[in-house]
């Protein structure tokens, strides 16, 4: 418990911090003045008071100098942390990220009269903003108003439903220096929009330079690696697929609709052995359709991804069939009209070869911005709807791309050292 003498004290402290905030609120003023700036009889200046003093060249530096900076810094690379980094890494000034993104599009900066902010969203916006009526503008009011107008621009469209991307890679990426996670980044671009990076984001990674060298490496850099190790493990992988399909294929076959077509034609064939009704023939031939379709092995990974297991089969015998016969042929081995018999490739080597051929097409191709969007991101059609039409793209129904699921499936870490990929482990 408090004294009287004590409780008295608490109670004169509330009532002037009281007495102040009222007054500030009737006065439409921030509760406290941003960094660079200073109060002077009710109203908002620049802070040009000497604050810190550099030993390299000698120089004094002015809070309001170093907001400047920071905005300079903002408007050149459109990024709240580039401006945070350089305060703290320059100056030795560092401060809350988050009050520098508040700090650096806070109107009372262009001379507005800032009321309260609304503290309940994630981004700083204020209630009562008046142009012009809150002292001397430390940036040029119509610079300033367009900078805030772009930066909330970039904000809406990051924070939109339909914009957001789960990133297949994200959490994949290590640096290879010290073993933690590598996180995104978007780098700005001057005349166009920017590109997706990794960088390792320890600040104590053993590699990692202040100011002049950090671990990272742009996104266009690791999809060609992924699907390199896809090609150069095409056989692990194949054998994967395989063993898939064969848990499959065991799973579709203990079901009750498959037990029963595979009982009625086994009743066929015991009937047609007897001579009892050979036109059951062609039922036999329905009934062998019906089960294989139920039984077809193989994940289908759509129209740009892994093919169903057999499928790829079949394409690979009738390659394999049509190349052995036309190089018999030109050998001399064999004469037009003669008969041959073809060796169908073992069914995991056809698979091999595939994922050999489809990855290797896939790593040569050049990896920009919109080739990743367009391979990797980009919704593919799933089916036409009823009474659509195929050259419609709107009478579709659309899925999402299936390579993110195989990339999120297959591959477990990349990892990076001196900004290349040095290896890529995947979870076969």
């Amino acid at each position: 418990m408090l004294g009287a003498m004590a409780q008295a004290e608490v109670e004169r402290i509330r009532e002037r911090s009281e007495a102040g905030k009222a007054h500030r609120k009737a006065m439409g003023l921030v509760d406290v003045a941003p960094f660079g700036m200073r109060q002077v009889g009710g109203q908002l200046e620049p802070d040009r008071e000497p604050f810190l003093s550099l030993l390299a060249d000698r120089t004094v530096r002015s809070r309001a100098e170093l907001l400047l900076k920071m905005i300079g810094i903002l408007e050149e690379k459109l990024s709240f942390h580039a401006a945070w980094r350089h305060l703290g890494e320059t100056y030795g000034v560092w401060r809350d990220r988050a009050g520098i993104q508040r700090l650096l599009i806070n109107p009372a900066l262009r001379g507005a009269r800032v009321g309260r902010r609304c503290k309940t969203l994630a981004i700083a916006t204020w209630a009562d903003v008046i142009e012009g009526a809150g002292g001397e503008a430390l940036v040029d009011p119509e610079r300033h108003r367009a900078l805030e107008a772009r930066v909330r621009g970039m904000q809406a469209r990051r924070s939109a439903p339909d914009k957001r991307r789960q990133h297949v890679l994200s959490g994949k990426v290590l640096c290879g220096h010290c073993g933690r996670k590598m996180g995104r980044y978007v780098r700005p671009g001057r005349n166009a929009p920017g590109t997706a990076a990794y960088r390792c984001l320890n600040e104590e990674c053993n590699w990692r330079q202040a100011g002049s060298r950090r671990n990272s490496i742009s996104e266009s850099e690791l999809f060609p690696a992924v699907f390199q190790a896809f090609a150069d493990n095409a056989d692990a992988l194949a054998a994967a697929e395989e063993k898939q399909a064969q848990q499959q294929d065991d799973t579709a076959a203990s079901q009750p609709e498959v037990k029963r077509l595979q009982a009625k034609r086994q009743q066929y064939l015991e009937l047609m052995a007897d001579g009892d009704a050979p036109e059951l023939q062609s039922a036999v031939q329905v009934l062998d359709q019906q089960i294989a379709a139920l039984m077809e092995a193989g994940t289908d990974w759509g129209l740009q991804g892994m093919p169903k297991l057999e499928a790829i089969r079949r394409g690979a015998a009738m390659n394999a069939g049509g190349l052995e016969m036309l190089q018999k042929l030109h050998t001399g081995e064999i004469q037009l009209g003669e008969e041959m018999v073809i060796q169908n490739p073992e069914p995991e080597d056809a698979v091999a070869a595939w994922w050999r051929e489809e990855s290797t097409y896939l790593t040569r191709l050049k990896w920009s911005e919109e080739q990743i969007k367009r391979t990797i991101y980009e919704d593919v059609p799933d089916g036409l709807r009823e009474g659509g039409t195929p050259l419609n793209p709107d009478d579709y129904t659309w899925k999402a791309n299936p390579r993110l699921q195989l990339i999120r499936e297959v591959v477990e870490q990349l990892r990076v050292v001196e900004k290349a990929v040095v290896g890529v482990t995947l979870n076969v």
